[in-house]
């Protein structure tokens, strides 16, 4: 039998080879924001043949770095080969599993994800060593490839990927490296990602990819999530989704049993076509959803709710329709921004990808493989513009920021502007630019001007660096929502005052900020939302207000003058004197609200 290193295709027949398993520990993670990551990590007493072992998922995880090194687990143990528990993680994969080898003993152990895009495995190209690049700083010599693992790249640049290594598992986690840690050029004949930003000191190992930015002083390395990529490389077009061990799951306890669900799957046979089209920067389209709209008035305004687990939702003040994956271009019911534009349609920012679409769900995909590498992630998390010009904005979480309008993709960095930080957690469009949002402070951009201003602890008096809103009022005041020290505003840089849980505030993580036609500032936090008003603040909740959710994620104001909120448990619309609540009791098929816009929404 050949060395094991993981499934790298399946029988038509997977079958569990193992008797009784009972769990002895557990470990149970849940990802916040995000119902899909939780999940098991446990420690099992695993029967084969006469012997009883232990696959101690659990401990490796801990071992190994836990959270930092692995992610959040995206699957329970499950079986995806006869006689292999496997386990996968966002940034890798791990299997406990019979090596020949080493003597017929079962071994756990994590799989080699890099080899299955770049090293040969499973039938990737086999993109080399780079032999001929060497580190003359000191390190240390690893593997048969004969490179170096070190704390400086090999043009000097200090990145910590040594200290970082042996903290989280070393070759036991890692495997060994295949490259130097050098500048990724994109180039032919280099090992590299090709949807990955050019310019980033990176290093390849079998089994992760480090990649140093300069900018996050706190948390300089990072690692590229290679078991969501594998998974998504074995279970294609979000296949996944249709197995259980995939999905969210519930605590298990020590002495239960466990039976791990058998993940049986082969890719369907792709139809021949006529022409393969040539990836460029025009938008994939989409076909006609098959599947009947519910009625929605095609006139006057529309609400649009994004949410994480049932795509977009629309409001005509009396129906709902849902858009998914399964009644429009969606690829993915997991939407983190929406937009309504001048021409009347809906931008859906997702995490895999940016959507166009109208009220029947027709329109077109934007990602990095059909925009030309123009778009800067396919992580969308934010969005705006494109109400009174042609400029769209995103926001990405490790990828700073891109705008697109209509012809032409432009993406905002720190290695190419003066942007803070490559954590963007929200853009808007302001009187004369844009603000920025990030994790490193708030970026202010004159677009007439070209010039840059920036607000951090650093030089000035804001609350915290870890900016998650920014809104500028008409009187010419700027108010800043942070993730851990409530709200900032300032009217010059000598003037600042702060407002948190003590005066008012529903909490001092703060998603959102708007300011209202009239003048009143609404805040919305994970504790409510609150409300700005003779230089008092007050929150609603779900017990004073009939709020469907304490933690608000979004806010927006309709044409009436209507304050509208997404919230964990639903919708929530303010008209001035009392809130309704919109839950499944009212015709939402889903209430994991994420992110809501207003406008007219175009019919075709």
């Amino acid at each position: 039998m050949a060395l094991a290193l993981g499934p790298a295709a399946l029988t038509a027949q997977v079958t569990s080879n193992f008797g009784p398993i009972t769990v002895l520990d557990n470990t149970f993670l849940s990802a916040p924001d995000n119902p899909a990551l939780r999940h098991n990590i446990p420690r099992l007493s695993v029967t084969v043949g006469a012997q009883t072992l232990t696959a101690d998922f659990q401990d490796f995880y801990e071992r190994t770095g836990g959270l930092q090194r692995w992610g959040f687990a995206t699957s329970e143990v499950l079986i995806e080969e006869s006689g292999t528990l496997t386990q996968y993680y966002q940034r890798g994969v791990v299997d406990f599993h019979l090596r020949p080898d080493l003597g017929d003993i079962y071994v756990l152990e994590r799989r080699l994800t890099w080899d299955y895009f770049g090293g040969g495995v499973a039938g990737s190209p086999d993109l080399g060593v780079e032999p001929g690049t060497t580190n003359h700083n000191s390190g240390e010599l690893l593997g048969p490839w004969n490179h170096k693992v070190s704390n400086f790249s090999v043009g000097g640049v200090r990145t910590g990927f040594l200290d970082y290594f042996n903290a989280f598992g070393g070759v036991q986690a890692f495997g060994f490296p295949k490259t130097e840690a050098r500048v990724d050029t994109n180039l032919p004949g280099t090992v590299h990602i090709a949807a990955a930003t050019p310019g980033f000191v990176r290093q390849y190992f079998q089994a992760a990819v480090l990649e140093h930015h300069p900018l996050d002083l706190q948390d300089p390395v990072k690692l590229r999530l290679l078991g969501d990529d594998l998974r998504d490389q074995r279970y294609p077009g979000g296949a996944w989704r249709s197995f259980s061990a995939f999905n969210g799951a519930t605590a298990v306890t020590a002495g239960q049993a466990y039976t791990p669900q058998i993940v049986d799957y082969t890719p369907p046979t792709p139809t021949p076509a006529a022409a393969t089209p040539v990836p460029s920067p025009a938008p994939t389209a989409s076909p006609t959803p098959t599947s009947a709209p519910d009625p929605l008035s095609v006139t006057g305004e529309l609400i649009v709710v994004g949410t994480t687990d049932g795509g977009v939702l629309l409001y005509d003040g009396t129906n709902w329709r849902q858009l998914d994956k399964d009644r429009s271009v969606l690829s993915t019911n997991r939407v983190q921004a929406v937009l309504v534009d001048k021409d009347g349609q809906i931008w859906a920012g997702t995490d895999a990808g940016l959507f166009r679409f109208d009220r029947n769900g027709r329109g077109a995909v934007y990602r990095k493989a059909n925009t030309g590498n123009g778009i800067g992630s396919d992580n969308v998390r934010g969005l705006a513009g494109r109400q009174a010009s042609n400029s769209l904005w995103m926001a990405h979480p490790a990828q700073g920021a891109s705008s697109f309008d209509g012809q032409n993709w432009s993406r905002f960095r720190p290695d190419n502007t003066r942007m803070p930080s490559t954590d963007v957690r929200q853009v808007r469009v302001v009187a004369g630019g844009l603000t920025f949002a990030t994790a490193r402070g708030a970026a202010l951009y004159d677009e007439v001007a070209g010039t840059w201003f920036f607000y951090s602890t650093a030089n000035s008096s804001i609350a915290s660096d870890n900016v998650t809103a920014v809104e500028a009022s008409p009187g010419g005041a700027l108010w800043f929502g942070t993730a851990d020290a409530g709200v900032s505003r300032t009217l010059n840089p000598l003037t600042w005052d702060h407002f948190d849980v003590s005066d008012g505030l529903g909490s001092n993580h703060v998603r959102d900020i708007l300011v209202a036609s009239d003048g009143t500032v609404w805040v919305a936090t994970a504790g409510g939302v609150s409300r700005f008003q003779n230089g008092v603040f007050s929150t609603a909740r779900v017990v004073n207000a009939g709020l469907p959710s304490n933690s608000v994620r979004a806010l927006v104001e309709d044409s009436q003058g209507h304050i509208w909120v997404a919230t964990d448990g639903g919708v929530g619309r303010f008209d001035g004197s009392a809130w309704t609540a919109f839950t499944t009791a009212q015709g939402l098929p889903t209430t994991s609200a994420s992110s809501i816009a207003v406008g007219v929404v175009a019919s075709s």
